[in-house]
């Protein structure tokens, strides 16, 4: 996107200056490899962290100095992106110039309480907070049980191995094991070894920026992002009985494709054609058509190469939803859809990047995936707008079921 000021010193910087907002929103993210050993650990940490610091031990007094900040809010949570494991600290503050005062030097200089100086003791977090987070991390977890699409789609990773497998929350059994002071080693660890970057947007100046996060140029490594490359994955099949209503249906498909290739983006107007819009050809023969699902569609993760498709069905259904999913993929392949369908799922496409300029998060989240792809957002567009019926034909002809797993219940 122009206007997009991108440099580094110790952090690598993302700034939007823009006068467009009532608020600054700045986004601190530390990146490391993904592993199922620190999973669990990493996976809490924020939660932890946010809730309190050395100068506010608990959670009530935290709150009192965001309150005095005109309500500034304070958001951490931890993702799984590609081979990394990503724990992010968002801040959202009021603009400056709307109050007359500085404050978002002020909400920055709480954000550096969290980070620097959290509220630990003899190299351990306050064991009440833990064990307050843990709890909720167990629900979250428990939670993904009773999600029949998230379970489904969790199993369906599970069969695929590697990085995919790994639960982006661990498991209950990884979360047992964490304690006070595991966590406090996790913390040291994210501080000295990760990756980090800063994404800001709002009406802020690049030294304005930089100056009010000067106290975190120490913190952090040179990190090099590491990419999925592709993996020789053999058919697998998973069939699984609960008491649900509606089965799901899962598949994966490889699409090995470098994620920062022009290809990648291109391959989102494949997604956008096979399942990604309500006039994709999952959604309108699937679903509309044949009546076969109560729901059908798509999604391309280009990080871990990969395709997914989703669907809840009838049981009895299963077969025929599978054979009809396959001759949607065949009909890309051969180029079998119409201009008007190509040249709606391109402006489908840019619409969704024009409106990325109303809302500072949808920025923040575009910015940050920006720094995979080499591409400037006008660039993208101009990707999308001349991807041919070819490119399509050719890329869907790449895409290769690898894995279907489905949940069986009775009928609806």
């Amino acid at each position: 996107m122009k206007g997009i000021e991108q440099f580094r010193n110790q952090l690598h910087y993302s700034v939007y200056p823009t006068d467009k907002f009532k608020t600054t929103t700045c986004l601190v993210s530390f990146a490391a490899p993904l592993s199922a050993e620190t999973i669990a650990d990493r996976a809490l940490l924020p939660y932890v962290m946010e809730k309190a610091t050395a100068a506010y031990p608990s959670i009530e007094l935290f709150h009192t100095p965001l309150e005095q900040l005109y309500d500034a809010s304070l958001f951490a949570g931890a993702s799984k992106v590609g081979k990394e494991h990503v724990i992010q600290f968002q801040l959202e503050v009021v603009n400056d110039r709307l109050v007359g005062e500085p404050v978002l030097s002020q909400a920055i200089k709480l954000l550096e309480e969290v980070l620097l100086r959290p509220n630990v003791y003899d190299g351990a977090f306050q064991p009440l907070i833990v064990e307050q987070e843990s709890r909720l991390q167990r629900q979250r977890i428990e939670s993904v049980y009773d999600d029949k699409m998230r379970f489904a789609q969790q199993r369906l990773q599970e069969l695929l191995g590697g990085e995919l497998a790994i639960p982006s929350l661990g498991t209950l059994e990884q979360l047992d094991q964490v304690t006070p002071r595991s966590l406090y080693e996790a913390y040291t660890s994210m501080i000295k070894h990760d990756r980090i970057d800063v994404y800001v947007v709002g009406d802020v100046t690049r030294d304005q920026v930089t100056e009010a996060f000067l106290p975190l140029e120490t913190l952090g490594s040179p990190l090099v992002r590491e990419y999925p490359e592709p993996v020789d994955r053999e058919f697998q099949r998973l069939e699984e009985q609960q008491d649900v209503k509606q089965s799901k249906l899962h598949l994966a498909y490889e699409a090995n494709i470098d994620p920062r290739s022009e290809d990648a983006i291109k391959m989102q107007v494949v997604n956008g054609l096979f399942g990604g819009f309500p006039h994709s050809k999952l959604f309108m023969n699937v679903r509309e058509k044949e009546s076969l699902a109560y729901y059908a569609a798509s999604q391309y993760s280009s990080l871990s190469r990969m395709l997914f498709v989703y669907a809840g069905i009838d049981a009895l259904n299963q077969v025929k939803t599978e054979q009809i999913i396959a001759d949607q993929l065949a009909d890309l392949q051969a180029g079998e859809f119409d201009d008007m369908t190509l040249e709606q799922t391109k402006e489908m496409l840019f619409h969704q990047r024009r409106q990325l300029g109303d809302s500072p998060r949808q920025l923040i989240a575009w910015m940050s995936g920006s720094d995979i792809r080499p591409f400037s957002l006008e660039e993208e567009m101009a990707i999308l707008a001349r991807t041919t019926r070819e490119d399509v034909a050719a890329l869907s002809s790449q895409i290769k079921l690898k894995a279907i797993y489905c949940l069986k219940g009775g009928t609806a």
